[in-house]
Order: structure tokens, then C-alpha cells, then sequence
């Protein structure tokens, strides 16, 4: 097309391009939709495709002008996107449109754009260098905790300690914030020796006998980290109705072969280590990850496209609406902002920096990737291809590798720093 455009800055990603599209464009669509119409439409007093094309235009002239100014625009836009090379971050908005009278258009469409970064830096950034070598005290409590998951309970007649488990009937009293809809909790197991089990009922349980009631008052702080707990006043009757003590097993060699980790303790011993230490590497990789996207981020400016955060805001809000109606939807707007921001620069970022160092998903990349799934699932790589393709997750695992990829080239540009003690 013979196009004239021009495209004006408004705030930030904002553009508002002008088209105009000559007469003789706009007048050659009328008179080919005009002359399809002819083709297939039958009028009354006249056989198929003869009807007079001024009858036609009379008859259909209405629906052709809005079908031909709706093309127009269509192809003229995408036209001069191409020609211009921009790249759309919303839905395009028409906020004026005229036809003159010898059929000429002139159109103006506001939209946002993607930002463009002419280069992506990654220069001076740091790591730190973190112990992280597995002691033999990680190792122990790691063996604490097991004994714990295979300790045996045993029911005995005597006053709770803070070494047992209890059985006993809840029922509410007070609520400040009317959180929970239950007013009674019966037969709710407490595990006293737990630091996880609310710090009242450690304190208040122990000492109690079968058949005792007592009145257990829960203050939740007010920075506790449900928020629909913080600051909440709750009160219950606790009912005491069973005792049971631990048995924690001793740690042998029949210990090692009943979890069925290893031959003896030896074995067992250095098992654990060895899966606390790729728990550990794995943390620390986790960490040093969000480290440098956070140093990238701050490196390099790249301004939001305000529809594309707004989509995401608005799928944040309907998912977390879903699981709780009662949260706000401008406080969890105001929450997740951040981070959605956050997440579409890094993403702009490791796009762009692919692109200028070309780090490419090879296909051994995913093949190997894929190997991995399938060992993971229990399954054959064949097998696992065809789960991912049917899941459409083949794109993820190539968005995926293509992350890592771009990670590891900056972790090798990274300068090595020691780590504050």
C-alpha cells in the first residue's frame, strides 16, 4: 500500500501513529467486495450474478463500507508495523477515524510498545563466595528429624509432657477477627515436642491429665506470617482426651537398612551428607540466581509496558480470589507489582542478551533436558517427549534452558568476592 504514517512519543511506552490510506486504495476494495457480493448474493427479479452493480451498491452499500473500513485499517496497521518495526505490547485502541469524500481514510490508533535496549551491560558483577560444606551437626539433626519420622507412639495414663503427643478436643470461644468458621476442632492431634506447634500449647498442654479441661488463650503477632492470623486474638476449651508418648528407635544398622538408606550408619551417615550437600549447592544456586537478575535489573533501565503489567496483575488477583474472596484487590495489586515488574525486565533482559551474545537452545540441550524428565518420572525419554508435547510444555523447557544458558555466561562473567563473615 501506498501508505503515509507517522508515529508520535506520548508517556512513557506510549505511541500514537497516524495513517493515511489514499482514495484509490480504499475505493479498489469497495469495488472487489462489491463485485464478490454480486457473484453470490441472488436479488429478487434477477438470476445469480446479474443483478446491476448500481443495485448492488444500493442494496449493500452500508455493510460493504464498514467491511472495507474495518480491512483497511486491519491491513494498513499491521502494514505499518512492519515497516516501522515495532513490536506491540497492548491491544491497539482507534481513537479517530474520517473518510474524505473521495474515499481517502485517515485513521489514528494509540497502543504501547516494547521497550528497545540498543545493548544489554553485565559488567562488574559480584558473587559471593559462601561456605558450604556440610557439618557434622546438619548431619545429626538431619538423623534427629528421621528418628522422629519413624518414632512409634505409645498410649500411657499420666499427665502430659512436653515429649509427647496429645489428643484433645478444641472448642472456640473467641474469635477478634472471625477467621475461622468451625467453633469446634475435635480429636486435633498436637505435637508438643514440635517448634512448629503453636508456642500456648506447648506452654499450657504439658502438666495436663485425660479428662482436664483448660482455657488457652492465642495472641498472634501482628507481623505473623499468615496474614489473616496477624493480630488475632483466639481462645479455645482444650479438652485433654489422649497421651501418647515417643518412642524414637536407636540409630544402628538395622536403623540404616528400615529407612532403607544404606547398610549401616556409616553408610547412612554419609548418604545424608551427601544429600544435604546437593540441597545446599542447589540453595546457594537459587541464591546466586536471584542476586544476579537482581544486579542486571538494576544495571539496565528497561521501562514496563503498563498493559502487559496489568494483565499480569489482573491474572494474580483472579487466582488468589479464587483460593480467598476476601482479599483486596488493590492491596494484592500494590503486593505483586513489584514483582511482576521485576520479572518482565529480567525477562526482556536474558531475551536480549541471548541475542546479542547468541547463546542458543541447541537440541542437545533438550534432549538432555528431556532425559532428565524422563529418569525423574520413570519413564523413556521416547515417553517423555510425547507427555511434553502433549502438555505444550516443549516451549517452557526451551524458555528454561535458554535462562540457564544466559545464568551460566553471567556467572562466568561475575567477579568472585568473599563473602562477609
Amino acid at each position: 500500500m501506498n501508505l503515509k504514517s507517522d508515529i508520535r512519543n506520548l508517556e512513557g511506552l506510549k505511541r500514537e501513529i497516524s495513517v493515511e490510506v489514499p482514495a484509490e486504495i480504499v475505493n479498489l476494495k469497495m469495488d472487489q467486495m462489491f463485485n464478490e457480493i454480486r457473484k453470490e448474493k441472488t436479488l429478487k427479479g434477477f438470476r445469480k450474478g446479474k443483478a446491476p452493480l448500481n443495485i448492488i451498491k444500493s442494496t449493500f452499500g452500508s455493510q460493504v463500507k464498514a467491511d472495507v473500513v474495518d480491512r483497511v485499517i486491519k491491513d494498513s496497521y499491521r502494514e505499518v508495523l512492519v515497516d516501522k518495526k515495532l513490536m506491540v505490547a497492548s491491544d491497539p485502541e482507534l481513537t479517530d477515524m474520517n473518510m474524505n469524500d473521495d474515499g481517502g481514510m485517515k485513521f489514528v490508533i494509540n497502543l504501547e510498545v516494547y521497550p528497545q535496549l540498543e545493548k544489554v551491560n553485565y559488567k562488574n558483577l559480584k558473587l559471593d563466595i559462601a561456605k558450604n560444606e556440610v557439618s557434622d551437626e546438619e548431619v545429626d539433626d538431619y538423623l534427629s528429624h528421621m528418628r522422629e519420622q519413624f518414632s512409634e507412639r505409645r498410649n500411657v495414663d499420666r499427665a502430659a509432657s512436653d515429649k509427647d503427643v496429645v489428643t484433645v478436643d478444641l472448642e472456640k470461644l473467641l474469635d477478634s477477627k472471625m477467621i475461622m468458621k468451625e467453633s469446634s476442632f475435635p480429636d486435633s492431634s498436637i505435637d508438643l515436642t514440635s517448634s512448629r506447634t503453636i508456642k500456648e500449647f506447648r506452654e499450657q498442654i504439658p502438666g495436663m491429665k485425660t479428662g482436664e479441661s483448660k482455657e488457652i488463650e492465642i495472641k498472634y503477632a501482628k507481623d505473623y506470617h499468615d496474614k489473616q492470623f496477624a493480630g488475632a486474638l483466639i481462645k479455645y476449651k482444650a479438652t485433654l482426651k489422649e497421651v501418647n508418648e515417643k518412642i524414637l528407635p536407636k540409630i544402628d544398622d538395622s536403623f540404616a537398612k528400615k529407612v532403607g538408606i544404606g547398610e549401616t550408619v556409616l553408610e547412612l551417615r554419609l548418604k545424608l551428607r551427601e544429600d544435604i550437600q546437593k540441597q545446599k549447592d542447589d540453595n546457594l544456586k537459587k541464591v546466586q540466581k536471584n542476586l544476579i537478575i537482581k544486579q542486571m535489573v538494576e544495571k539496565n533501565e528497561v521501562p514496563v509496558p503498563q498493559a502487559t503489567i496489568n494483565d499480569y496483575l489482573n491474572n494474580v488477583v483472579k487466582d488468589l480470589k479464587e483460593k480467598n474472596s476476601e482479599l483486596k484487590e488493590d492491596e494484592i495489586k500494590e503486593q505483586y507489582r513489584p514483582i511482576g515488574e521485576s520479572f518482565f525486565r529480567w525477562n526482556f533482559l536474558y531475551h536480549k542478551l541471548s541475542e546479542q551474545e547468541k547463546i542458543e537452545v541447541l537440541p542437545a540441550d533438550s534432549e538432555n533436558l528431556i532425559k532428565s524428565f524422563a529418569i525423574n518420572y520413570n519413564m523413556t525419554p521416547e515417553k517423555a517427549m510425547e507427555a511434553l508435547q502433549k502438555s505444550g510444555r516443549i516451549g517452557e523447557i526451551r524458555e528454561t534452558i535458554l535462562e540457564e544458558k544466559v545464568l551460566d555466561f553471567l556467572f562466568s562473567k561475575a567477579q568472585i568476592v568473599e563473602a562477609k563473615s
